[in-house]
C-alpha cells in the first residue's frame, strides 16, 4: 500500500465517521476521523484523499475553500442541495444516502490513479480525478 493510501473523513456525525472509516478499512485503506475539518488539515495534506460531509460545511465560503485551497483531492458526501454547487466545481461528489461499496469504488479509482502516476518511489498526486 502507498503511503498516500490514507483516508481522511471528516463528518460531524460520529456514527457516519465510523461507519465510512469502517467500510474502507475492510478494503485495506488505513483511515483518520475527525469532526472538524480544521482538525483535518495537516493530515488532509498527505492523504490520497480526504471525505467531507457536507453537513459540516457552514457556508458556501467554507465549501469553496475545501474544494480549491485545501491542496488535497476532496470526495464531498452531499444532499441535493449542495450537488450542484460541488459538481460545478469538478468536486468527487456522492450523494447521500450512499452505499459503501460505491465509497469503495470511487476510493479504488483515486489509488489506482495515484499507483500509475507514482514516480520514483514519490508518489505525484493528480489535482482533480474524476469519478472512475
Amino acid at each position: 500500500m502507498l503511503a498516500a493510501e490514507n483516508i481522511v473523513v471528516v463528518a460531524p456525525d460520529q456514527g457516519l465517521r465510523q461507519s465510512l472509516a469502517f467500510a474502507l478499512e475492510v478494503e485495506g485503506y488505513s483511515t483518520e476521523a475527525y469532526d472538524a475539518l480544521w482538525k483535518a488539515e495537516p493530515a488532509s495534506r498527505k492523504s490520497l484523499c480526504t471525505i467531507v460531509d457536507d453537513e459540516i460545511l457552514e457556508t458556501e465560503a467554507q465549501l469553496a475553500k475545501v474544494l480549491h485551497g485545501s491542496g488535497c483531492r476532496v470526495v464531498l458526501l452531499v444532499n441535493g442541495v449542495t450537488a450542484r454547487a460541488a459538481a460545478e466545481d469538478d468536486a468527487i461528489v456522492l450523494t447521500k444516502p450512499i452505499s459503501g461499496a460505491d465509497l469503495v469504488h470511487v476510493i479504488d479509482g483515486l489509488a489506482e490513479t495515484a499507483r500509475v502516476l507514482e514516480v520514483g518511489g514519490a508518489v505525484r498526486q493528480p489535482s482533480r480525478p474524476g469519478p472512475t
